[in-house]
């Protein structure tokens, strides 16, 4: 999916010197990647964002996998370093401005990939046929999102984004623990209900504009079919059609209903938005699939009996209102150059290996992109019900993570403008969509 932080503070200095102690510091120097210690070990170069905190979740799974691919490849060493989430793109793009850096770098999936195909490799040398059937997430991960296409990266997590419910909030606000308010009039209702007893409707944290985002590719599903969806994309469909413009609407009418805190607009979606949720602040959170703000993080705080889950509230029944944003993740791709790729896809192989998602589903709580685990494995039954939901095939891909980095820009700061009252529905849909406009006619130029 799309980085969940993208606003850079102090673009000038702080991010120039952020890059420059990356380059100079983590491993960019003349050499690294084919770098060789005192043994005549091949050093592999990994760069990612969740080796920041190697004490849980993700980063301790990795540092796991590190030492255990070691062991089993004792002449190869895993230089593994982390970068900060919020400037990782810039920093990436520095690095291979100078072609180097990483061997192995984490991107997300959808358009951060194809936004740096020309620092990767394709891998059809190395993806074959029954590596690539084992494995979901591959449209967010080729070419021209062809799922059959060209791999640029390997997928290794499913993300997703549903609605958690409090449900022990939810009987204390008068309603049924056990029924989710599915109807968008039953959602508002409950969001009210909550504020009379001094709570919030929604945990959410707009500071770096995340939570509009995902409201959209948790909602879009209702009102664009899917020839709607790719024309949205292509600029066939604009972005002020009664269809598009309409959740602009739906969330002006959540500002409007009051269903947020009063400082959302101040508030970091991560964690604080979650911690919100988890102290039992708020009824609903949208939340992900992935290691942060999901069913295991919360389940494990307010308790698995008190946590229920359901896709978004329904303002337009249709047959695809049941449908939410489920896809790639993260993905590791390998750098154009990196002086042993072979080396490099023998570990990005490894960590998307059978044993390795046994493991990220048990112990990091996340859905991994390799199937072949199995489904016994899963107690909690929030999981349960998101895999059963999985397995009925009705996860789909998001809408944002195909849209150019510029458009998907211009939707953030518009919905920024729109939710602290800046702009109506229609000026932010106007807005974006000039934008859109404007970058049909740059590409069209270019050609």
């Amino acid at each position: 999916m799309n980085p969940l932080t993208r606003r850079i503070v102090n673009r000038g200095g702080l991010l120039a010197a952020m890059v420059a102690a990356s380059l100079a510091v983590f491993g960019c120097g003349k050499g690294d990647s084919d770098a060789a210690d005192a043994a005549g070990k091949i050093t592999v170069t990994v760069w990612d964002w969740h080796a920041a905190d190697p004490s849980k979740g993700v980063g301790l799974w990795l540092m796991d996998i590190d030492r255990e691919f070691e062991r089993r490849h004792p002449k190869i060493r895993i230089k593994h370093v982390a970068q900060s989430h919020t400037e990782y793109y810039q920093i990436f793009k520095a690095a291979a401005s100078a072609r180097r850096g990483p061997d192995v770098v984490m991107l997300h999936q959808g358009s951060r990939i194809l936004d740096q195909r020309d620092s990767l490799i394709p891998l059809n040398k190395y993806v074959t046929p029954e590596f690539r059937k084992k494995i979901v997430g591959w449209a967010l991960s080729c070419e021209n999102y062809d799922p059959q296409g060209t791999p640029l990266a390997v997928p290794i997590a499913v993300q997703g984004l549903v609605w958690y419910v409090n449900t022990a909030l939810l009987g204390k606000i008068g309603l049924d623990r056990n029924k989710m308010p599915q109807s968008w009039e039953a959602f508002l209702k409950a969001c009210e209900a909550a504020r009379k007893i001094g709570k919030v409707g929604i945990a959410a944290g707009q500071r770096e504009g995340s939570w509009g985002e995902w409201f959209i590719n948790s909602s879009f599903f209702q009102t664009l079919t899917p020839d709607d969806r790719k024309r949205l994309v292509r600029g066939g469909l604009k972005w002020t059609d009664p269809k598009v413009a309409v959740l602009f609407v739906r969330i002006k009418e959540l500002c409007d209903k009051g269903c947020f805190d009063r400082g959302v607009m101040s508030t970091p979606m991560f964690p604080d938005a979650g911690d919100v949720f988890m102290r039992g602040d708020a009824v609903f959170c949208l939340g992900l699939l992935s290691d942060v703000m999901h069913w295991k993080e919360f389940g494990d705080v307010i308790g698995p009996e008190n946590l229920g889950v359901m896709t978004c509230p329904v303002y337009k029944p249709g047959p695809d209102a049941d449908k939410f944003p489920a896809g790639g993740g993260f993905a590791y791709g390998i750098t154009q150059w990196a002086k042993h790729p072979d080396e490099a896809f023998a570990y990005i192989a490894f960590i998307a290996n059978a044993e390795n998602a046994r493991t990220f589903l048990t112990d990091v709580g996340s859905f991994p992109a390799n199937q072949e685990y199995d489904r016994a494995l899963i107690a909690d039954p929030t999981a349960k019900t998101i895999d059963g939901w999985l397995s009925a095939d009705r996860g789909r891909p998001d809408l944002l993570s195909r849209i150019t980095t510029e458009v998907n820009e211009a939707l953030r700061r518009e919905i920024q403008r729109l939710m602290s009252g800046q702009t109506d529905a229609a000026g932010a849909a106007d807005a974006v969509e000039r934008t859109a406009a404007a970058e049909r006619t740059r590409k069209a130029a270019a050609k």
